[in-house]
């Protein structure tokens, strides 16, 4: 009998859930599960993780992580 798909859904990319998002991959992948049987999914108003305890900085363009340069080369999205 196959398993039922699940998804995990994490809401926010802060610090938590960037964290939160990575390590359930992490574990799923040690574990051996795969995307065909359960889903991760990192929900966030914008594209990018804003570190920000530096908020007091005229530009924060460089405080900006895109979400895809930290999921997609692991194969995550």
């Amino acid at each position: 009998m196959a398993m039922a798909h699940q998804r995990i859904v994490v809401l926010g990319a802060g610090f938590a859930g960037l964290c939160s998002t990575l390590g359930a991959y992490r574990q799923l992948d040690a574990l051996g599960i795969g995307p065909d049987q359960v889903q991760v999914s990192l929900v966030n108003r914008a594209r990018f993780h804003a570190i920000r305890v530096r908020d007091y900085e005229s530009d924060l363009g460089p405080l900006r992580v895109p979400l895809d340069d930290l999921l997609t080369p692991r194969g995550w999205s």
